[in-house]
């Protein structure tokens, strides 16, 4: 019974952390960025040679988050196209469409609703068209 709870337990974490992971990218760049400041201003950055830019770094931190919301954005997009190509499949598989037997039973209560209401009205016609009598 104790292990079945512990596993549970490490279970629950570890999805936790799963999840945790997607949404703490961004502020792990930023730690990142703080971190490695120093060796970014002097490696990384683009504007290092023009000191007068007071850049800082700071164009190599948006490079990085750029190119999280880029991979982001094409996840979210073939995610999309995925769940729309699922739902074209699902909606519009060749045994979800089967017009012959619904129409053979629409055309026939069609026919039958005609034949109905032409006998009535078939015997209206007669009762109130008809010859005179001499007699």
């Amino acid at each position: 019974m104790n292990l079945i709870a512990s596993s549970k337990r490490s279970l629950a974490v570890f999805l936790l952390l799963l999840t945790s992971v997607r949404i703490l990218v961004v502020p792990v760049v930023y730690l990142d960025f703080e971190l490695n400041k120093e060796y970014i201003i002097q490696n990384l950055c683009e504007n290092r040679f023009k000191p007068e830019l007071k850049c800082n770094g700071k164009c190599y931190l948006a490079k990085q988050l750029h190119k999280i919301a880029e991979d982001k954005a094409s996840k979210e997009a073939d995610r999309q196209e995925q769940s729309f190509k699922k739902l074209l499949e699902e909606t519009f598989h060749h045994e979800n469409f089967v017009f012959t037997q619904t129409f053979r039973s629409v055309s026939n209560v069609v026919q039958n609703n005609f034949f109905y209401q032409m006998s009535h009205y078939s015997t209206l016609i007669s009762s109130l068209f008809r010859p005179p009598c001499f007699g």
